[in-house]
């Protein structure tokens, strides 16, 4: 399957195409391990990207870190024991980081393994750096202990809100992650499997998501005109479908009368292709605006 189609059946749906810069991460050739920096806008699609392409490039085991600005635990205080107690001492409780550190140096040595780093920017920069040598030496360190991962099996995936450390950053391919209303397609009626009397129909819905500032991708457009197809009878159904079923429609803006004023204006066209008369009493209704009306 295509690699969009793969993202889109582990939840991430974009109108982009990922192919091109996923095949470069992976055939670049490199001298430490392998390892994507996961950018786009603030929030958590990020995330979901790279949650979805770990799972789209069926690794036999995807690790999760998240970071947060929790304060960390000190070292424990040891005190001098006699000689005969010394062997009952235990060791120091390892750190979350640490802890998924090893766990997945462990799996590295014999399968594929992702580890998905998220909220660096919330990390103490020692862990930047501490990262950054894992990178370069594939050997992670904590205690008494030295862990070495196959850089063979291993992929980092790296997340962060800001800017990463510049040496992350020159040992990463660098991806952006579209916010949902980049990369738009051609949406005609054959791209939907309609006949060419929708024409007009999608040309009002294009109008619409223009005013709305947004570029649904084509699954956010077929579940639309399904709906238009079986469930939609006036202004608000339409409406409440849009902001239902559209990524990234602000709904303080779908309410407004501005808005309203777009939908009423392109009501008509979608009527039409339903074979509606639009000034009809059993059509799609239209309901007119006044000075008394805000909007709910």
């Amino acid at each position: 399957m295509m690699l969009a189609k793969r993202l889109a059946d582990h939840g991430f749906i974009s109108n982009d195409d990922y192919e091109y810069p996923v095949r470069c991460l992976l055939g670049a050739p490199v001298e430490h391990l392998r390892c994507l920096n996961v950018e786009g806008e603030p929030g958590r699609r990020k995330t979901a990207f790279a949650n979805a392409l770990a799972q789209a490039l069926d690794y036999a085991h995807v690790l999760y870190h998240e970071f947060d600005d929790r304060p960390e635990l000190p070292a424990p205080v040891r005190m001098p024991l006699p000689p005969e107690d010394e062997e009952n001492v235990g060791e120091a409780p390892v750190n979350e980081l640490d802890r998924v550190m090893s766990e997945t140096c462990a799996l590295s040595e014999g399968e594929r393994s992702i580890l998905i780093l998220d909220q660096l920017q919330l990390a103490p920069f020692r862990h930047h750096l501490r990262l950054a040598d894992f990178i370069r030496s594939q050997q992670w360190s904590y205690g008494d202990m030295t862990l070495r991962a196959n850089p063979q099996n291993l992929l980092l995936f790296l997340i962060s809100e800001e800017p990463l450390y510049h040496s992350l950053q020159q040992m990463s391919f660098n991806i952006w992650v579209d916010s949902g209303t980049d990369g738009a397609v051609e949406i005609t009626p054959a791209a939907l499997g309609l006949a060419e009397n929708a024409r007009e129909m999608l040309e009002a819905l294009k109008a619409i998501f223009a005013a709305l500032d947004v570029t649904p991708t084509l699954a956010e457009y077929r579940r639309v005109v399904h709906d238009i197809h079986v469930n939609i009878h006036d202004l608000e159904h339409l409406r409440t479908s849009i902001y239902g079923w559209v990524e990234g429609v602000n709904r303080q803006q779908l309410m407004s009368r501005q808005i309203e004023a777009v939908l009423e204006r392109q009501m008509p066209p979608i009527s039409r292709y339903l074979g509606i008369d639009p000034g009809a009493n059993d059509g799609i209704i239209v309901r007119e605006l006044d000075d008394h009306d805000t909007p709910t």
